[in-house]
């Protein structure tokens, strides 16, 4: 039997161990400390912070844990740390300068180049959107390791491409800057068309749309084609200054309305607004963009898988001014704004701050129009690639372009009526598009000024 001494002894051993093992405060830059922060701000920003799990392991490496705590439909949220290149992506267009899609075919796979940046290595070396890729690296291409063998070599200095004909082209892996403005032109003269291809949405193609806006002007455009198959997207602001610039709206016009989670107020811009958030070194006015703009009351867009984010925003924001008439097939589908949170110092201590991008926002259009998750759905849909051979941007042997030509009725161009008569049919392509190496550029707006502590 126990003494009372030894009782007493015991109990004193087992509280003492019990305040050992009690969790020291959570230092800065742990991942608990980080975990908590991260769960605070979705919390109170998350488009989804309803469906955030409440299991969570704060040891998890934060970029770990921030992915297991996503709603399981999210696929656009990301995470970011300074200077850590492992939690950052690059795009083929902005590293070897070319894109590249996956078709299936009745014999397996084909892989069409789709884009090659002007004056880009590939470009100069002789690669032509429609050139068939069978070899990534000495490696054939198949349905299952396209997304593989295109990450792998996004990490290398070089990428070798085989082309169907056997050709090899080296392309070493660099910073391209891509222009925003790829080509403007008339397709036709009676009545007068004209048409230009937007890469993306960034103000250092500006001055370029400028003048070739004053440049259509000059040629008294009748009707405009706005070539959006490949844009990923970009800056809100200069999808706002493209608006302005091109149709006939006001600048206090309301371009898009955000609704969040119970915590955020929703919120509206106009295109003026929205314009203001161009970036450092620009100060464009909306009342000057618009007196030099074409004020037209139809603007036709053609569309497709690779159409997304911003590039979107424009389509499903201009509907309820002007008349838009979406040509091609239906476009990706991003229908969320996203904002930057960054880890104050008190957080992340001595080491590199992580930056966690959520979707905060659903994006509508004037009248309430939005929820294209699924995509945005032409009143004309074609698929470009049961078409071949593709021909080069703004080439007027394009199905699409000579879609919007018949629809407009043009009968004086020389050309044939229908797309089918110039571009052959490619009976060996099933009309599914399987995917590229593809990424979106994100939505970016402002929660508020600073992320909560």
């Amino acid at each position: 039997m126990r003494t009372p001494q030894t009782l007493v002894l015991t109990l004193f051993s087992l509280i003492f161990f019990a305040c050992e093992k009690d969790p020291p405060l959570n230092e800065p830059g742990s991942n608990e400390t980080i975990n908590q922060w991260t769960l605070k701000q979705m919390r109170q920003y998350y488009y989804w912070n309803d469906k955030i799990s409440e299991k969570n392991d704060y040891q998890q490496a934060p970029d770990l844990f921030f992915k297991r705590i996503l709603f399981q439909g999210d696929h656009y949220s990301s995470i970011l740390q300074t200077l850590n290149s492992d939690t950052y992506g690059n795009t083929l267009t902005n590293t070897f300068g070319f894109d590249i899609v996956q078709l299936k075919a009745a014999t397996g796979t084909i892989q069409l180049v789709t884009q090659v940046v002007p004056s880009s290595e590939g470009d100069l070396m002789g690669l032509k959107r429609g050139d068939s890729i069978t070899h990534i690296n000495n490696e054939p291409i198949d349905n299952s390791n396209l997304k593989s063998l295109l990450n792998k070599s996004l990490l290398l200095p070089a990428m070798q491409l085989t082309r169907n004909d056997g050709k090899i082209f080296h392309l070493p892996a660099s910073y391209i800057s891509q222009p925003v403005l790829y080509t403007n032109k008339l397709v036709s003269s009676s009545p007068t068309v004209g048409y230009m291809f937007l890469s993306q949405f960034d103000f250092s193609g500006a001055y370029s749309l400028l003048k070739a806006v004053q440049n259509f002007k000059s040629q008294r455009v009748q009707e405009l084609i706005v070539d959006l198959r490949y844009n990923p997207g970009g800056q809100v602001a200069f999808a706002s200054f493209c608006a302005l610039l091109l149709a006939d709206i006001k600048e206090n016009d309301i371009f898009a309305k955000y609704q969040g989670n119970k915590n955020l107020k929703n919120r509206e811009d106009s295109f003026a607004s929205a314009l203001q958030g161009q970036p450092d070194g620009y100060s464009f006015m909306a009342t000057e963009i618009l007196k030099q703009g074409l004020h037209l009351k139809r603007i036709y867009m053609l569309t497709g898988p690779n159409t997304a984010s911003a590039s979107e925003m424009l389509v499903n924001g201009l509907k309820p001014y002007i008349q838009v008439v979406q040509v091609g097939d239906k476009t990706y589908g991003k229908d969320m704004a996203s904002t930057t949170l960054s880890t104050p110092e008190e957080i992340h201590g001595t080491e590199r701050a992580w930056h966690l991008i959520p979707m905060i926002y659903k994006i509508y259009n004037k009248a309430g129009q939005g929820d294209y998750a699924n995509g945005i759905i032409p009143q004309q849909v074609m698929n470009e690639f049961a078409f071949s051979p593709l021909v080069p941007i703004g080439d007027n042997r394009d199905p699409l372009i000579q879609e919007v030509l018949r629809t407009i009725g043009n009968k004086n161009t020389g050309t044939k009526s229908t797309a089918n008569n110039i571009s052959e049919k490619n009976s060996n392509i099933v009309s599914k598009y399987m995917g590229s190496s593809y990424q979106t550029i994100p939505i970016e707006v402002s929660a508020q000024h600073q992320a909560e502590k």
